[in-house]
């Protein structure tokens, strides 16, 4: 059973439709989760009915560091692969990480980070760093750490608007970083705060591209 406290949900590709009726423009196949944040037994992937939204729900991505000196580290490689309806293609991603945690003001650090890569596009890395300083003043506080990528229209139909329909993987690496002095505290999905992944997509009809 998933723990109420350290989850780690990932939402996935939410597809913009162009269409007001309901229709799978994505089908996902071959979901996986592997490292030492997502040991096995501790994961659980959902899709949608339509296809437009993927994730994966983690029961041990979280730590907690009290006195220190101590540390933690983990990460989670995400998999799957997708397939994408002829007719359409990829113009924009959007990622966006959202966590609670805490930490104090005495000597301690956590960052929490993702780096992926949707078929041949490699998005930038989402990097969120707390120093020394920066702490959470509450259980209840949440942070977002996100970015948005615009696909070039010419790199993105040549590659997709090929009368076919188009498969590829999605990958990503999660990782979050941990330490402290002696005194100090870090910690990174606290108290049923939760850890949310998402990466967004939209298409557009390669007829009206």
């Amino acid at each position: 059973m998933l723990k109420k406290m350290q989850t780690l949900t990932l939402s996935l590709l939410s597809l913009t439709a162009f269409q007001a009726h309901a229709e799978s423009y994505v089908e996902w196949s071959q979901a996986s989760a592997s490292g030492s944040g997502c040991p096995a037994g501790t994961s659980m992937v959902t899709i949608t009915p339509g296809g437009d939204e993927i994730a994966w729900t983690f029961d041990d991505f979280g730590f907690n560091l009290s006195n220190g000196p101590t540390s933690a580290s983990l990460f989670c490689k995400l998999s799957a692969v997708a397939r994408i309806k002829n007719g359409l293609y990829l113009a924009e991603l959007k990622q966006e990480m959202s966590y609670g945690g805490a930490k104090s003001k005495n000597g301690s650090y956590l960052s929490v980070g993702a780096q992926s890569r949707f078929l041949s596009y490699n998005l930038p890395p989402i990097t969120a760093v707390y120093d020394d300083g920066v702490p959470f003043n509450s259980v209840f506080e949440y942070a977002v750490a996100s970015q948005q990528v615009q696909i070039p229209d010419s790199v993105s139909s040549e590659n997709f608007c090929k009368g076919r329909d188009v498969s590829g993987l999605y990958q990503s690496t999660l990782s979050a970083v941990g330490w402290t002095k002696a005194g100090g505290t870090a910690s990174l999905s606290v108290q049923g705060q939760n850890v949310t992944f998402k990466a967004t997509t939209i298409f557009v009809d390669c007829n009206n591209s």
